[in-house]
């Protein structure tokens, strides 16, 4: 993508070049460049102190249903009358209209936009982010923008991004890297040893059913996912190390002020993760299991699992709170928290920003642009190749640092809300 400045009138063109070809956008591209407009200036703004986000709906209020549900469809509420579509509307309102829960809507009233309302849509959107195997409904092919910071726009249509503005750029596509193949690479050996102690443990049943790998790593990225959020939602920042135990520089130049005994609770996870396998195992004759069959089961054994997972993010999340990191192994399992990364270690000379998923492509960065979290990060992986630091900051954005034959490399992760 062209990386000059952009503005909404070039991403009204861009979305409208680029819309889905099964379900063209209904909104001309005249119309979108104003809603656009129009959001990117409440973006820049404040109410009370509170930064601006919302979700804009640019579907007219009589093509929702009457009778919509919230985490189905929507429950539609009408202003009477309809609101001017100014900025400071849009300011004044989304404090009433939280960005994970609601929208504001907008449709063409004699030959402008207005504001017809308030759509209040429930949470269950949000499960790519927050985790968990919830299906994602969609409820409209209309285009939907997001304004999630200070003129940060994205305009998504059936829960698809279609294009942004990002760093004053056009983005065509969220970095979630979750979705890259490097990520699951660092796990590779301890997810095969999960999958071995899977085969022994089926090895006396009358239909041994094995277990796919990307089960195993997508239970382990849920888990991430939801810590993930709960720390952004907590708004005090946070790091997490995940260190190599089988390295023998291990935890070196890492100090953990509150280390945890290495016994079974402190590996709850892996206890977890083996009742899940076990019990999609138990349910079916099939020669294998994959997350199709977790996300499809619907047995209140593995709810309660699933929940027991979420729970220890909380409990991951909670520990952030304190100054200095938390530190998981490979396996997922609490080594400590309070964690400071030693200043004695080495420092890179530069760090590289990833512009993809994997990052293929990438641009050099200073580091005095950066916290302290941010260069522990980096020190910690330049020291340990093989390891992985998350640092989440107190504005919410979160990065995964990595090292990359050598380089150290950082992702800005895309994340909604």
């Amino acid at each position: 993508m062209p990386r000059g400045h952009a503005y909404p009138p070039d991403l009204a063109r861009y979305v409208s070049a680029h819309g889905p070809a099964a379900t063209p956008l209904r909104v001309s591209q005249e119309l979108l460049c104003e809603a656009l407009s129009v959001a990117f200036q409440a973006s820049l703004t404040t109410e009370e102190g509170r930064p601006i986000r919302f979700r804009l709906l640019l579907t007219p209020f009589a093509e929702l249903p009457e009778a919509g549900v919230p985490n189905e469809g929507v429950l539609r509420l009408r202003f009477d009358p309809s609101r001017p579509f100014l900025a400071d509307e849009l300011r004044r309102l989304s404090p009433a209209v939280p960005f994970e829960t609601s929208l504001i809507g907008a449709q063409i009233e004699h030959d402008k936009l207005r504001i017809w309302g308030v759509a209040h849509s429930g949470p269950a959107w949000l499960a790519p982010s927050w985790g968990g195997r919830s299906v994602v409904p969609n409820w409209t092919y209309d285009p939907i923008l997001h304004a999630t910071g200070p003129g940060q726009l994205a305009v998504r249509c059936a829960g698809t991004m279609v294009g942004g503005l990002e760093r004053g750029q056009i983005v065509d596509a969220l970095v979630d890297v979750f979705d890259s193949q490097w990520l699951p690479s660092l796990f590779a050996r301890q997810r095969a040893t999960v999958r071995e102690e899977h085969a022994i443990r089926q090895a006396n049943s009358s239909s041994p059913t094995m277990v796919e790998e990307s089960l195993i790593g997508r239970v382990g990225q849920q888990m991430l996912r939801r810590a993930i959020q709960l720390v952004r939602g907590a708004r005090h920042g946070g790091m997490i190390l995940v260190a190599d135990m089988s390295s023998p520089r291990a935890l070196g130049g890492v100090r953990l002020k509150y280390r945890l005994a290495q016994d079974e609770p402190s590996h709850r996870y892996r206890t977890l993760l083996f009742k899940i396998l076990d019990t999609l195992a138990g349910a079916t004759s099939n020669a294998s299991v994959g997350w199709s069959d977790f996300a499809a089961d619907g047995s209140s054994s593995l709810e309660r699992l699933e929940q027991s997972v979420f729970e220890l993010s909380r409990l991951l999340a909670n520990f952030t709170a304190v100054d200095g990191a938390v530190v998981l192994d490979k396996r997922l399992g609490l080594l400590g928290f309070g964690a400071e990364v030693s200043a004695e270690l080495p420092t890179p000379e530069y760090v590289w920003r990833a512009l993809d998923v994997e990052g293929s492509d990438r641009e050099c960065n200073e580091l005095e642009s950066v916290g302290t979290r941010h260069r522990a990060a980096y020190r910690f992986v330049h020291d340990h190749p093989e390891g992985l630091a998350i640092v989440v900051s107190h504005d919410r954005g979160v990065t995964f640092v990595a090292n990359r034959g050598g380089d150290v490399v950082f992702w800005e992760q895309s994340v909604s809300p």
